[in-house]
């Protein structure tokens, strides 16, 4: 296993209290990658959403392109590469997502959809895997998006192709965008898989490139003491001494009381 991606995983699972198992998703380039991939493939057509939920839970799935029944998934991501019925917004212009055609096509042109050929894609529970996956995908409430921005900026500053319009949210604002711009995106997710997975109303979405993963855990840890609460302090203490991690806990401080 990957020395730095497994000290890196454990760091996050103590500095997130979180109730979702954070989601590695690995691009598959052919078939002789797909059967390699350590992850059973779906039984029946699923949605790619369905397939982070089910990841969520701590199962790990991988899928290629006739396995799934949503194809804006296997478009965003390169595996389709047709689109027939929406490559300038026409569909979502019949549907009335947006005020016109010309507003959808220019939505349409605007998203970041992959130009490489994927065969397919494999999604796990991040420590389930041995080494950096493509993305790193987390379900989580706005206060942990908020931790996760803050980790972020220590390192980063302000994040410098955030984009979201609630449409296509895990496959292409979570997963698709952080890929291609090697940049963390955030999403309010969107309604069909609200529909389809029956994510909480509180829960959103952050997408994390590989590239940036390493930095955004240490960002957290490096802001742990100016922005937790005690109490939450307390917490992650706890997990980070079972880990055996060493970190000076600092009780009784945060930026906002020395203001």
């Amino acid at each position: 296993m990957n020395r730095e991606w497994k000290a890196s995983v454990d760091k996050l699972y103590c500095a997130l209290d979180l109730s979702r198992h954070v989601v590695g998703v690995t691009l598959l380039k052919d078939e002789r990658d797909f059967e390699r991939a350590d992850a059973p493939s779906v039984k029946s057509s699923v949605n790619y959403c369905q397939m982070l939920a089910s990841a969520t839970r701590g199962h790990s799935l991988k899928a290629c392109r006739n396995d799934f029944r949503c194809k804006s998934g296997p478009r965003v991501l390169g595996i389709d590469g047709s689109d027939p019925k929406n490559s300038h917004g026409e569909n979502w212009a019949r549907l009335g997502l947006y005020k016109d055609g010309d507003l959808s096509r220019e939505i349409r042109e605007e998203l970041l959809y992959l130009p490489e050929a994927h065969y397919g894609v494999a999604v796990s529970p991040i420590e389930k895997l041995e080494d950096f996956p493509d993305t790193v995908l987390f379900i989580v409430n706005p206060y942990q998006a908020m931790r996760i921005l803050q980790g972020y900026a220590y390192f980063y500053g302000s994040p410098k192709s955030l984009r979201m319009i609630g449409n296509q949210a895990l496959c292409q604002e979570c997963t698709a965008r952080p890929f291609g711009t090697k940049d963390l995106n955030v999403s309010l997710l969107c309604i069909g898989t609200r529909h389809r997975t029956g994510w909480k109303d509180e829960e959103m979405a952050v997408g994390l490139p590989k590239e940036q993963f390493t930095s955004v855990v240490e960002g957290l840890m490096q802001t742990l003491n100016p922005m937790e609460s005690d109490a939450n302090k307390r917490i992650i203490e706890k997990k980070l001494q079972e880990k055996g991690i060493p970190f000076s806990v600092r009780y009784g401080y945060n930026y906002y009381m020395d203001c």
